[in-house]
């Protein structure tokens, strides 16, 4: 079986909102842009970076520095002149934090706990190899997660079928024996789907979306 990681297995949302929120009340920024939140800015604004990332055409840090570059502006910092060096240092305010945040959410140990005794569980995620096995370990899931397979190994992110292709060719196994689980409809369960393994949306939040014939479940309590 393979599990997506941020906001599948990791919190990601709550490790991102602490980050922000020290980050932003140590630094002295204003909590909101126009009446936005502060913290839905450096989401937006790292979403916006992510797709080049995954896809190969920059790198990690590159897209770091351009989060931070775009991000400053609005927090009433000029960074145009800052050196790579500085917009690092900026980051790394940002960085340490989160990933003293990281926590598995609360369903997640019990889920993987039942499933190890007939599963073999990996993790595949969308991502930098370093820091999402990091973030592995220090979440406790290391215990049970057979391995972790980042896209940055692969050359290749989901949504594209290549990314679960090369995945499971990794792990030697057969699609058609495998399952994939992650919080995204189309990037996880229906992609998954699309290449063959039993995908399965799991929706936390909720969200109204018809899945159609995709598997769904609102808990990890549930998947076993």
């Amino acid at each position: 079986m393979l599990l997506d990681l941020d906001g599948t297995l990791v919190d990601h949302d709550a490790a991102e909102l602490a980050a922000i929120n020290g980050w932003m009340q140590g630094a002295g920024f204003p909590s909101h842009v126009e009446d936005v939140p502060t913290q839905l800015v450096w989401r937006r604004i790292s979403e916006e970076a992510f797709p080049d990332f995954f896809a190969g055409r920059t790198t990690l840090q590159e897209q770091r520095r351009l989060r931070v570059r775009r991000f400053l502006p609005l927090m009433g910092v000029d960074s145009s002149a800052m050196s790579d060096r500085q917009l690092d240092a900026q980051f790394d305010e940002y960085r340490w934090r989160y990933q003293e945040a990281w926590r598995a959410v609360p369903d997640v140990a019990d889920c993987l706990t039942r499933l190890a005794g007939t599963h073999r569980i990996a993790v595949l995620t969308n991502g930098d190899h370093g820091q999402q096995s990091d973030k592995v370990r220090r979440a406790g899931l290391d215990r049970w997660v057979e391995d972790t397979i980042a896209t940055s190994t692969l050359g290749v992110a989901k949504p594209d079928r290549l990314a679960f292709d090369k995945a499971l060719l990794r792990l030697e196994a057969n699609p058609a024996t495998s399952s994939y689980v992650g919080d995204r409809l189309d990037v996880d369960a229906q992609a998954a789907t699309a290449a063959g393994l039993t995908g399965i949306w799991l929706n936390r939040t909720g969200d109204s979306t018809d899945p159609g014939l995709i598997r769904t479940v609102t808990t990890l309590a549930d998947l076993p």
